[in-house]
């Protein structure tokens, strides 16, 4: 424990691993021989190596691993962790893993084009102008995915291209040289599949019969017929006088329909006016002054009133 660098033992305790001395001697172990070996055009800094380094260890010894630490302390992103412990594994030559047709169509439930995609590699390598290691998993993938292309069958692209650990832009590259390639040689399988077509054998040496289709008859298309000048004049003309009455018709109708707004406007002004005039003198009593006389009684008190005249 003592003989190793403080930045492993620091890094081990965060991910839990201070108590796994296998883990961090197999760790120190990858970090000496990754030294070795170039790594560059890879944005791994020494930090991120340690973490991969102690990653893979405790894969192969199975302990257990946070990966979202794992990557918080690499200071990656988890595609870029991801990338870059492959490329790790491909240096220190841990991938044992092989990729092949039968483990890729299997992953993506298409094992059906599986003897496409052989074929399509065998040939691929005859043709090939230089040796070509068809295992590896950019081979096998670009197989599967052109089998799948030819049969029709849907895949996901973004998947594949995945598991062929290759960069969006190589895949396109690869991708452009396997279509040439595929359908030169292998365009005719889809030609060839489905029913041929049935052939009436003649019986008894009585010729073929020919069956008449009725087919129908396109029309084709009539010339537009020219329409006299006059015609079109008067046509033209009649059309714009119907449009000029309905205009003149529209005019008046919402001069009237204004003259009628005027009208009722003045009407309501006229109303307030009277409403408000109401309100501000009281109602008064028709008769100016009030009655001095009552018709039945008389002007002194306790006399009575005749209705006659004494003298006659």
């Amino acid at each position: 424990m003592a003989t190793h660098n403080k930045a492993l033992l620091l890094l081990a305790s965060k991910l839990g691993l201070s108590d796994e001395d296998k883990v961090i001697n197999k760790a120190a172990e990858f970090e000496r021989l990754l030294q070795a070996k170039s790594t560059a055009g890879s944005n791994m800094t020494d930090t991120s190596k340690t973490v991969i380094c102690l990653d893979l260890a405790a894969g192969i010894f199975g302990a257990d691993l946070d990966m979202k630490v794992a990557i918080k302390y690499s200071g990656l992103k988890p595609a870029m962790y991801t990338n870059c412990r492959k490329v790790v594994q491909n240096l220190l030559e841990l991938n044992d893993e092989k990729l092949s047709t039968l483990v890729v169509c299997n992953t993506f439930q298409c094992s059906g084009v599986q003897e496409l995609a052989d074929r399509i590699l065998e040939e691929y390598k005859k043709q090939a102008k230089m040796e070509l290691d068809m295992n590896l998993p950019q081979y096998v993938c670009m197989a599967v995915y052109q089998a799948c292309r030819i049969n029709k069958v849907k895949l996901s692209k973004s998947k594949i291209i995945e598991k062929s650990r290759l960069k969006p832009a190589q895949w396109a590259k690869l991708d452009a040289d396997w279509t040439q390639f595929v359908d030169q040689h292998f365009a005719t399988a889809k030609k060839k599949r489905g029913r041929p077509p049935k052939k009436i054998e003649a019986e008894n040496g009585v010729n073929e019969e020919k069956m008449e289709v009725d087919i129908p008859k396109i029309e084709e298309p009539s010339e537009p017929k020219l329409e006299p000048y006059e015609d079109w004049k008067r046509r033209m003309l009649d059309a714009a006088y119907k449009e000029l009455k309905i205009k003149e018709q529209s005019a008046k109708i919402e001069a009237q329909s204004v003259k009628i707004k005027e009208q009722s406007a003045k009407i309501e002004a006229q109303s307030v006016k009277l409403a408000k005039s109401e309100e501000k003198t009281p109602r008064r009593s028709p008769r100016k002054t009030p009655q001095k006389y009552s018709p039945y009684k008389s002007p002194t008190k306790k006399a009575v009133r005749l209705l006659f005249p004494l003298n006659l």
